[in-house]
Order: C-alpha cells, then sequence, then structure tokens
C-alpha cells in the first residue's frame, strides 16, 4: 500500500477490508492477471469486469545517470519496503527529489527507519505545492528542506550513485494551469550534493504502454482509455480510478470507483444509456452554483488544533500521528457546524428520491403573498414585529415548561379568538338541524375489479417477481386492470389511478399501497402520505370509500424485502389474494344520520366558563348559561346569544352530542332542555352526575387524559371527554390561564356541530336483541358512551349500539356472558369456522 501505517493504521483497514468481505465479496490473492491471456477468460467468465489497478510506475527524472544503483523510484521503494523486500536504510543519507505530498511522505517513512534525509525541491519554500501540514510535520520530525534546487544529473562510481549535479531554479512564468513552474537560473553553475541513496518522487504513470498486446486502448502515457461511461474497447471490460485519470487524490479514487460501479450495475440491469446521459448525474452539483453565503453574524470560532504525538517519539515509529480529539474537543468541532441539521446540498436526496423526482434543486427562491383575515404565530422565533388583535400568538411564555397539552389548548384557544374575529364570514345555523354529509356515489352490482399496487417509490425496494404477479391477476375474468405506480400518494399516480378507473369502468378497486381504510377521518396511524393519497382519490372524483379494499402493503410486505425476500413475497402474494378475494363481497357503508340541536349549554360561573360562553356567543351561536350549586354568574348577562338562568341549578346531564338533555331545578319546578353540545366547569364535574340512560345510575365524567406508563385511558384531545359533544372548561393539570382554557372549550363546541358521523366499514358492534340478557356488563366498559339500553318485547332489557358513537374497539365483545355482542372477524362463529377451517388444513411442513 503507498499509505503508510502511520497515516492509515493497519487495523483499521483490516476493518474496511473485512466489512467488503462480509458483504460477500470474494477476494483471490497471490494471482497476477496477463491483460494479453488472463484478461480474455476472465471477461467471459464475468458479466462484467473492472480494471481498477492504479498507476504503480514511477515517472523518471530523465537526467543522466538515472540507472545508477542506489536511485529507485518513490512507489517502488514503498512498494518494497511495505512487502518486506527493501534492504536496510539506517544510518544513510537520503535524497528524495521532489515536492508534492508522496515525496514527503517517503521522506517521513525513510525517517522512520532510520535514515538521514534531504529534501530538494526545484519550487521556492512558499510555493511547495504538498500540503502544510506535512511540510510542517516533516520539518518537526527532522527532515531538511532544499529549495530552488534542481538535479540535472546523478554520479557514482563502479556503477553506483554517490552524489548528485544540482543547479539554482526561479518560478518561471505561470502557465495556462496557473502555476509558476520553476525554470533554471541562467548561467547558475552547478553544484555537488553527496548522497547514500537518491529516491525520485515526482509522479507516477501508468503500467501499460501502446505496444502491449491487449484487448484495449492505451494512451502513451500507458493510462486505459475509457469513455465517460468507463466502458473500454474490449466488451463488458470496464476501467476506473486512477489507471484512467492519472495519479490523483484517494477522494477522486474513491467517487470513480462509486461511478464505476453505477455504470456497470446499469450496464447488468440492460440500461444501455449513452455517455452524455449516464453523465448527467441530477446529484451533481451546478459548477455555477454556490453554496449559501455565511451569515456576517456569525462569530469567526478557530478550528481545533488535532493533537499529535511529539515529534522526538514519532520519527522512531509507525504509529498514528494523530492522536484525534478529546470529547471536550469534539464537542467543540462539532458546534462549529454551520449547518448542522440543515440541508448541505450534498445532493444525495435526489439520487435516493427515486422515480418520483419530488426534489428540485434549481428551482428558483420566490415570494409568495397570501391574504388572510388574521395571522396566528406559533412559533415565537417567527413572531413578526407587527402587533394588533389580527395577529395573534399561540404560544406561551418563555419560561413555561414543555408541555403537549398546554401547546394544544394554546393553539385552541388562538383559534377560537381568530374564530370570533371572522365571525362575519360566515352564517351559523340556530335551531335543530340533520347533518349533512356528500352522498357516497355507493356500489355498482356489476363486479369489474382493479388492482393497484404501490411501489413507495422503492424506499424498501421492488422485485420483478412482485411486478410479475400483479401482471399475471388480470388472467381472472373479473379482474379488468392491474398495474404497478412509482409512487400512488403523488399527484401523478392519484391521476394514474383516477383514470384507469374511469377508462377500465372499475367498480371494485384494490389498493396495495401505504393506506390501511377508506374511511373519512384520520386516527393516530394516519401519515401524510396516507391523508394525501385517501383526499385526493375520494374527495370529489365519485369514486366511493366502500368501493376500494386497501392493505397496507409498505407496513405488511415491503418492510420485510430487504432481511427476507422470500417471506415478503409470500406475504406480498397472499394478501394480495385475499384482498382480491374480499373486494368481491364488499359492502355499502352505513350512514347513519345525526339530528342536532345547535345550542351550547355551559354549565358553571367560573372565568373560564363564562369565557366559553361569551366567545361561543360572540360567534353567533344561542348559548344557555347555568350556575353551580346555586352560585351566580355575576351582573346580567347581556348578551343577546346567551341565555342566562339565573336561579336554576342543574342536577343531571344525560345525552350525547346533537341530542344533550340538561336537567335544572328553579325553585320547586324541574325542567328539561335540549343541547347539542355541553361545556362543564370544574365545580360542575365533581358535582353533577352524567346519565346515559334513564333508570340507569349516574357518575361523574372522568377528565383523565393519556399519560406515560398508565394504561386503560383513549386517546383524548385536552377539553375533551369519552363523551361525544360534552367538554372541560377547566381541564386539570394543564397550566394555562383560565380564559385560554374557556376559549379553548368554545373552540371544540363550535367545531363538533354539525359534524356528519364518521363513516365506518360493518365494523362496529351489533347487539343480537334474541339472546342479550341485558345485564348491562357492556354499557360499563365502553369508553366512549355509545351503548344504550332498551326494552324488549318480554318487558326485558337489551342493549343497542349507536353507529355514530361506536368505535369498533371491542370492550364490550370481551365482556358479553351470553356472546350477544358481536362484530365482523371478531364474533364466536367466525373464531369457532377459522379454527375448524385450521385443523382440517394439512399441517405446513
Amino acid at each position: 500500500y503507498g499509505i503508510g501505517p502511520h497515516r492509515l493504521p493497519r487495523d483499521i483497514l483490516d476493518e474496511e477490508i473485512d466489512a467488503i468481505r462480509r458483504m460477500g465479496v470474494t477476494f483471490v490473492t497471490g494471482r497476477g492477471v496477463d491483460f494479453e491471456t488472463d484478461l480474455p477468460e476472465l471477461a467471459k467468465d464475468f458479466a462484467a469486469v473492472i480494471l481498477a489497478g492504479g498507476t504503480w510506475h514511477d515517472r523518471p527524472l530523465g537526467m543522466p545517470g538515472e540507472e545508477l544503483d542506489g536511485v529507485e523510484g518513490c512507489i517502488s521503494f514503498l512498494t518494497r519496503y511495505y512487502r518486506g523486500r527493501a534492504d536496510s536504510v539506517k544510518g544513510k543519507h537520503a535524497a528524495v527529489i521532489g515536492d508534492g505530498n508522496a515525496a514527503f511522505d517517503l521522506a517521513r517513512t525513510l525517517k522512520r527507519i532510520g535514515a538521514s534525509v534531504t529534501l530538494l525541491s526545484w519550487f521556492p519554500m512558499d510555493m511547495i505545492p504538498a500540503d502544510p501540514h506535512e511540510i510542517k510535520g516533516a520539518e518537526e520530525e527532522g527532515v531538511k528542506i532544499i529549495d530552488k534546487t534542481r538535479v540535472v544529473e546523478f554520479l557514482g562510481e563502479n556503477g553506483r550513485m554517490n552524489r548528485l549535479v544540482c543547479r539554482t531554479t526561479k518560478p518561471g512564468k505561470p502557465g495556462a494551469d496557473g502555476i509558476a513552474w520553476p525554470v533554471t537560473v541562467k548561467d547558475a553553475k552547478p553544484f555537488e550534493m553527496a548522497f547514500d541513496l537518491a529516491f525520485v518522487a515526482i509522479g507516477q504513470t501508468g503500467d501499460l504502454h501502446a505496444s502491449d498486446a491487449c484487448g484495449f486502448e492505451r494512451n502513451e502515457a500507458g493510462l486505459i482509455c475509457a469513455d465517460a461511461m468507463g466502458r473500454t474497447a474490449m466488451k463488458n471490460v470496464f476501467a476506473a480510478g486512477d489507471a484512467v485519470t492519472g495519479p490523483k487524490a484517494v477522494v477522486h479514487a474513491m467517487a470513480g470507483g462509486r461511478n464505476i460501479a453505477r455504470s456497470v450495475h446499469r450496464f447488468l440491469a440492460g440500461n444501455k444509456q449513452d455517455a452524455d446521459v449516464m453523465t448527467a448525474d441530477r446529484s451533481a452539483r451546478p459548477a455555477e452554483r454556490d453554496f449559501d453565503p455565511i451569515p456576517d453574524d456569525i462569530p469567526s470560532l478557530a478550528r481545533p488544533v488535532v493533537p499529535e504525538m511529539q515529534p522526538a517519539v514519532r520519527c522512531n515509529t509507525f504509529d498514528e500521528v494523530a492522536l484525534g480529539f478529546d470529547p471536550q474537543q469534539a464537542l467543540f468541532e462539532a458546534g462549529r457546524c454551520l449547518q448542522c441539521g440543515i440541508c448541505s446540498e450534498c445532493r444525495q436526496c435526489i439520487t435516493e428520491c427515486g422515480a418520483i423526482h419530488a426534489i428540485d434543486h434549481g428551482e428558483a427562491e420566490t415570494d409568495i403573498i397570501e391574504h388572510a383575515g388574521v395571522v396566528i404565530i406559533a412559533d415565537p422565533d417567527m413572531a413578526p414585529a407587527i402587533r394588533g388583535e389580527d395577529v395573534i400568538r399561540a404560544y406561551g411564555p418563555a419560561t413555561a415548561q414543555v408541555d403537549v397539552y398546554a401547546m394544544m389548548l394554546r393553539g385552541y384557544a388562538a383559534a377560537a379568538q381568530a374564530m370570533t374575529l371572522l365571525k362575519g364570514m360566515h352564517q351559523r345555523q340556530k335551531g335543530h338541524g340533520t347533518s349533512f354529509s356528500p352522498p357516497d356515489p355507493g356500489l355498482s352490482p356489476e363486479i369489474r375489479i382493479g388492482v393497484i399496487a404501490c411501489r413507495c417509490n422503492d424506499s424498501f425496494g421492488w422485485t420483478d417477481a412482485m411486478t410479475d404477479f400483479v401482471g399475471g391477476l388480470t388472467r381472472e375474468s373479473d379482474i379488468v386492470f392491474s398495474d404497478v405506480v412509482d409512487s400512488a400518494c403523488t399527484p401523478e399516480g392519484i391521476a394514474a389511478i383516477l383514470r384507469a378507473v374511469r377508462e377500465k369502468e372499475i367498480t371494485r378497486l384494490v389498493l396495495a399501497s401505504c393506506v390501511c381504510c377508506p374511511l373519512n377521518f384520520v386516527c393516530s396511524s394516519c401519515t401524510y402520505s396516507r391523508s394525501r393519497l385517501k383526499d385526493g382519490l375520494f374527495n370529489g372524483t365519485g369514486i366511493s370509500r366502500s368501493m376500494v379494499q386497501p392493505y397496507n402493503m409498505r407496513g405488511e410486505v415491503l418492510s420485510f424485502l430487504e432481511r427476507d425476500p422470500d417471506l415478503a413475497f409470500k406475504r406480498f402474494t397472499g394478501m394480495m389474494n385475499r384482498s382480491v378475494s374480499r373486494s368481491r363481497n364488499l359492502k355499502p357503508f352505513p350512514s347513519p344520520a345525526r339530528n342536532y340541536n345547535f345550542t351550547t349549554a355551559v354549565i358553571g360561573c367560573s372565568e373560564a366558563s363564562l369565557e366559553a360562553a361569551a366567545t361561543l356567543a360572540d360567534f353567533g351561536l344561542e348559548v344557555f348559561l347555568f350556575g353551580v350549586g346555586g352560585e351566580s354568574c355575576g351582573q346580567e348577562v347581556l348578551h343577546p346569544n346567551i341565555h342566562y338562568f339565573k336561579n336554576a341549578a342543574v342536577r343531571a346531564i344525560s345525552g350525547t352530542l346533537g341530542n344533550f338533555q340538561v336537567t335544572a331545578v328553579e325553585g320547586d319546578n324541574q325542567r328539561t332542555l335540549q343541547a347539542g353540545a355541553v361545556i362543564l366547569s370544574e365545580k360542575g364535574r365533581k358535582s353533577i352526575d352524567y346519565i346515559r340512560q334513564e333508570e340507569l345510575p349516574g357518575h361523574r365524567v372522568d377528565p383523565s387524559l393519556q399519560e406515560a406508563d398508565v394504561d386503560g385511558i383513549p386517546f383524548k384531545y385536552p377539553g375533551m371527554t369519552a363523551i361525544s359533544g360534552l367538554f372541560l372548561a377547566e381541564p386539570p393539570g394543564i397550566r394555562v390561564s383560565a380564559r385560554r382554557k374557556g376559549a379553548a372549550a368554545a373552540l371544540l363546541a363550535a367545531a363538533v356541530m354539525p359534524r356528519g358521523p364518521r363513516q365506518n366499514k360493518g365494523y362496529m358492534v351489533v347487539v343480537r336483541e334474541d339472546i342479550c340478557r341485558g345485564c348491562g356488563r357492556c354499557i360499563g366498559v365502553c369508553p366512549f358512551e355509545a351503548i344504550d339500553m332498551t326494552k324488549n318485547s318480554l318487558g326485558g332489557w337489551h342493549a343497542v349500539i349507536d353507529e355514530a358513537l361506536c368505535k369498533g374497539c371491542g370492550n364490550c365483545i370481551s365482556v358479553c356472558p351470553s356472546n350477544a355482542a358481536e362484530s365482523p372477524y371478531r364474533d364466536l362463529a367466525f373464531l369457532e369456522q377459522t379454527i375448524a377451517e385450521l385443523m382440517d388444513a394439512p399441517l405446513p411442513e
């Protein structure tokens, strides 16, 4: 190796080579390759051969006497030394002729093995092309540097060199490359210098020559001729690195290796692209585009000096010179990064993005002007200098602790303030009304199945076998279309799906992508890609949600592809076949209607409750305001939209969203008022029962929110409860002002009506009236108050599920003693049938 162990420790090099070996690369060592006889055989035995032999031939100085013993090239000596074949140089005076990094590397190596070393450079000291730290390190280790000196002849006796003839140089005129190459000083007298050994280190050339009988072309410098793709004139033979370009830095050799690997990969994949296409690398930085400038206000921090072994010690050992940073220095150095966590414009994202080409580094910067009636600032670092009531700040004080629930409440309160400022933009309903949802196109009785498989932009990979399987599905009579798309959630992917549905008159669609369900709500598993695909596929397109049978191929199949391709393909075919089968049995979604009362009852006279009432009233909604336990809300409430029941005390609340009953007592009279939503103060929550149904016991409303290490609490947003439409004016445990809590509760109540019931796919629980005992256990475990009790024909009771409230969690199924509560794919009959079929099936091998 040309790099010494003091530069590249051999244990690290061995680890790197072993890592490549573990990737499946086979190393064949101790065998030379004759390009004339062996290379044609290799080209026949392998699909591709890459020549990356480098340049291991020293460039001669071309001066008289260079053939004398004691004169050797840099690469020749280092090769022999690191292979244990070099003679000892201890105690000898050695001259290194050259001034690049290789020359200095050789000089420092000779110093370590006992030689007295002098380096001769024809450049002035300040123009020596080697890296400054190389020059400094060599001087510290005792290497003598003589500049402005050119060797013009090697002299010796009995065939062995013992002295050099030199002449003085000076910088010449700059050439085309801008370098002022030295020239010999005119009339300068030659002088001699005595040395035992001389090493020429002025560069390398290729080992091949134009006269060699090889199957590819070479140039006069002995380098392999290859095109921009790395192809040589010999079939299936490629070349890369220094063997093609001549000697360059290590980083250029590594880049050449990556490029030739990409070229051969495309060649083996059958992509016979021309050189101009191959070299048009989208990830390459345009030459005319510079990095973003460093802001002037960033302080300049000096780079820490890497600790090194003391020169007196290191010049006698091949241990690594650089000792590296300690932890404190490493942290300081990392802190100097100007773009940590920000795009460093390496452009690797373009390559990884794949076929959809979503990233455009050449996109011009544009200013976008948005007209808005209100601006909400959620990030204090982005807060503008302007102020006003229409610039709302949703963030807390700088000293506030980080609390997700508090941040959400501040956001709700800011939205409530914006809602009241923009109240003139909307007409709110009053009184009663039925929720309206756009009509679903429904299901056609004719079954024409289309199958779309999404490659997810190859983020997990893809196989040809999967493509072939999808293409073969159309052999079934009722499958009229099947296709694979690069990315279904992009505008192009969605357009392709819509076009296929319309042109092929598809009535059932199997969608294998990242989407789990076609329903019109967002759950905790939904990602932006999933929501984007569902929105583009179902909103205003005429495609019924009930005609789509999705399955999450990304999570269930593609995530296994890298570590177990066989298992991934087995899951792919199985899930695809089952999804096609299910699509033949799809049914229209039920759409239960809800009758809403658009009045909101605010119970309690706390600051938060009064803020909630005022916010709703300012927005244009009708509000019923009650005190708790005889408390007074102070002065007469004069807002025309607030109906204050001054002397009424609320005794109980029942019902759900759109149809609450608030039972209040005023003197000796008891009355029940209807409301669509209820906002309850903390005092009211602790003293007023919620009664799910007459003749059933009441209970206090539970304010619990999910927290770490606590099980059994369904997810709720702050201010919400398990009872749909009932909100808390003062959710406990959240450090936010009472006024913001009240405004947040008002926002939640205003947003909940008139909202259509969420669609379900028929997986809701149903109760069989004929076998239900009416024990009521299901009511006790339902976290969403979705179960009522109704009298049966015999005078007893049976449970009834409210489809609009049921989330399909199945808690009631698990506690039903008579198996009256059931749900598709979870009822007892389904389990018994599944077990029976498994028992009859042949055992796996």
